[in-house]
């Protein structure tokens, strides 16, 4: 099941930076180098004792591999509502969990083909049944923008209820440098437009910051955890990224908004390419 507990995600040269999640982490970001190919293959990885960890009726997943690793680029997120986003994974060719492949029958039939990736605990719950297992819990991982070459691990498990594979919980995932594609010259070729990425730098209610291309145009919103999009002054505005790539909104609050989890995105538009990113704020 997106992108998406506050939390910051920085840019370097080739890679972004890991967000783990976990209820006692205390430093929203670490670096992770670039994957090897044994973390490829479905290989062990660190995962929580316990693979059932806040998610709601965990009889409906077998467990398959209790930690894997795999990489690939990120193809769907979507908010679901029992508050865990739903992601859609196209793997890199190759790799195989726990001897066997990742992708089954309906993975290609119901999912594209991908695999899906399921963060818990991130959105606005609308299911009653989904409540009890992220009560208190706030989950700080942030899934990267649509598109991202990321490395994504935990529990791999049969969702017994559709059919297909998943990794739930994710536990981890960090934007890679995409690999070297080979390719033969082009004579007259125009060059490539860049690559446009959306990351949300800051999410905390009556503020939002992202870092983006230099020349962006960006617009924001925010969902209260009523579920109710915010109609505050400072979220109309449409902001251009300086050549520090960065944006931000300042909005009124209010004493009577209810408590709960909302939810920003911050959607960015560049050279005919229109991307957004998610992130979670707390209202007390």
């Amino acid at each position: 099941m997106a992108v998406f507990g506050t939390k910051a995600l920085a840019m370097c040269g080739s890679c972004l930076v890991l967000v783990a999640c976990g209820e006692s982490s205390t430093s929203n970001v670490a670096s992770l180098a670039p994957a090897s190919p044994s973390s490829a293959s479905g290989s062990s990885t660190t995962c929580p004792d316990d693979p059932h960890a806040h998610v709601y009726s965990p009889d409906r997943l077998r467990l398959l591999v209790p930690c894997v690793t795999l990489i690939g680029t990120i193809e769907l997120e979507r908010a679901e509502p029992d508050g865990d986003f739903h992601v859609r994974l196209r793997l890199d060719a190759g790799q195989m969990c726990g001897g066997d492949p990742c992708i089954n029958a309906d993975n290609v039939s119901r999912q594209a083909g991908d695999l899906v990736l399921e963060p818990v605990c991130e959105t606005p719950i609308t299911q009653a049944d989904a409540v009890a297992a992220c009560q208190g819990y706030n989950n700080p991982l942030m899934v990267p923008p649509l598109g991202s070459y990321v490395a994504a691990s935990g529990p791999f498990v049969l969702d017994l209820d559709h059919g297909w594979n998943e990794i739930h919980p994710l536990e981890s995932i960090a934007a890679l440098a995409a690999p070297a594609e080979s390719r033969s010259p082009t004579p007259s070729s125009a060059p490539s437009p860049v690559a446009l990425t959306v990351t949300i730098t800051a999410s905390r209610y009556g503020y939002l910051a992202a870092a983006t291309s230099p020349g962006a145009s960006c617009t924001a919103k925010a969902k209260l955890p009523s579920g109710r999009m915010s109609t505050a002054a400072g979220l109309q505005a449409t902001m251009t990224a300086g050549d520090d790539g960065l944006v931000s909104w300042t909005y009124g609050t209010s004493s009577t908004t209810k408590p709960g989890t909302g939810t920003h995105t911050a959607t960015c538009t560049y050279q005919g390419q229109t991307v957004s990113a998610s992130a979670p704020f707390v209202v007390a």
